[in-house]
């Protein structure tokens, strides 16, 4: 049973960092205060629903990011959080970037012929998912019940979120085409992690850091009311707007590792918060900027797919709940209560575990496992 429980924690391990590499979007930080921006938003008519339920909203909104990284059936919904409009830049300045970025397919299968010929055939499809979750909560406001709502809901604010990142508007999304000090493949869990990138340590660890100053300096107003009828249009206009600001990070970014002469992750971890106060003083008002326009843009989907799902009151949706009913089936082996923390799998009555347990279980798995190699 021991050794059951030791494999376990091990595979555990290697689902949090089977895509070492992979750059998923913007932080966990971020998306969770965009989501809770993006309720203040909402009508009146339904902003109780979401209020009700913002604890779910949120973990809904996270989850692409942690829950669904260790599910091996959906790694191929990686590259659902960017598109890669600069992928034709013949150089990297902010004139050819918006030159290509304006040029490139509105067409979803255009655009995966134009990764093919770049020789880079899976550079992102956020614009098309940002356009099938809005057709998906659409039809939930129309027919469906309260969980499917909220379910959607964060979802769609999650990639909404996405469009926030410049770093998500581009082929650079990494900074590694700008020359922008990399951390190499660093997994879930190591030090460098959150400082792996310059995007990892822009829209990720930056917000982290001021998280609740960034948060009380961001008003939602009537003004910001727009709501959506043309989904993947107004994604691409926001990601237009991301990346005309990328060389503004990237320049700050290089600067800063230039001035403080950091070229290894125990350099810049050992004066990580000289850098990012620096960062803070350079880009944290673009930041903000940035997770403002993610909220504004995540609250008028919602709103916009409310009004196309015929503008439901909230005791309609609720009814619908109470009439229909969902079927429990027979409880699984990876669905059996109570069941050891390793067997915990997502699902619709049930609140995902946060990134932080995640880490904090992974670590025990870990330290468990080098015990046990090491004793033997």
């Amino acid at each position: 049973m021991v050794h059951i429980r030791i494999w376990a924690g091990v595979c555990l391990v290697f689902a949090l960092t089977a895509h070492p590499g992979v750059s998923l979007g913007v932080g966990l930080d971020a998306q969770r205060l965009i989501t809770c921006k993006a309720v203040e938003l909402l009508p009146d008519a339904i902003a109780p629903l979401f209020r009700l339920h913002i604890d779910e909203l949120q973990e809904r909104a996270v989850e692409p990011d942690t829950a669904w990284l260790r599910d091996k059936t959906l790694r191929d919904r990686l590259t659902w959080h960017r598109t890669a409009m600069d992928i034709e830049a013949d150089e990297q300045t902010l004139q050819a970037r918006m030159s290509a970025a304006r040029g490139f397919p509105y067409d979803r299968a255009a655009a995966k012929r134009l990764y093919g010929r770049m020789g880079k055939r899976a550079s992102g499809e956020l614009i098309w998912v940002i356009e099938d979750y809005f057709t998906q909560l659409t039809e939930a406001f129309r027919d469906g019940q309260e969980s499917d709502v909220i379910r959607t809901a964060g979802y769609l604010m999650h990639f909404a979120a996405d469009t926030s990142s410049p770093f998500n508007a581009s082929a650079n999304h990494e900074g590694k085409l700008t020359g922008n000090l990399h951390l190499g493949r660093v997994t879930l869990g190591h030090p460098h992690y959150a400082h792996r990138t310059v995007a990892a340590r822009f829209a990720g660890e930056l917000v982290r850091r001021n998280r609740s100053r960034y948060d009380d300096s961001i008003t939602m107003s009537s003004g910001d009311y727009d709501p959506v009828n043309e989904p993947a249009g107004r994604a691409r206009a926001a990601l237009l707007v991301s990346l005309s600001v990328l060389d503004q990070v990237t320049a700050a970014d290089a600067e800063l590792i230039r001035l403080m002469n950091v070229g290894t992750g125990e350099e810049l971890l050992a004066r990580a918060d000289e850098y990012y106060q620096l960062l803070d003083e350079r880009c944290g008002a673009l930041c903000v900027e940035r997770l403002r326009d993610g909220a504004v843009f995540a609250g008028n989907l919602v709103a916009g797919a409310w009004i196309a799902g015929g503008q439901p009151s909230i005791d309609q949706i609720r009814a619908r709940t109470t009439a229909q009913p969902q079927e429990v089936p027979e409880p699984t082996v990876s669905q059996a209560a109570p069941g050891p923390w390793w067997t915990e799998v997502p699902s619709p009555g049930r609140p995902i575990r946060s990134a932080q347990n995640k880490m904090e279980d992974a670590a025990v798995a870990l330290g468990i496992f080098h015990l046990v190699m090491f004793r033997s």
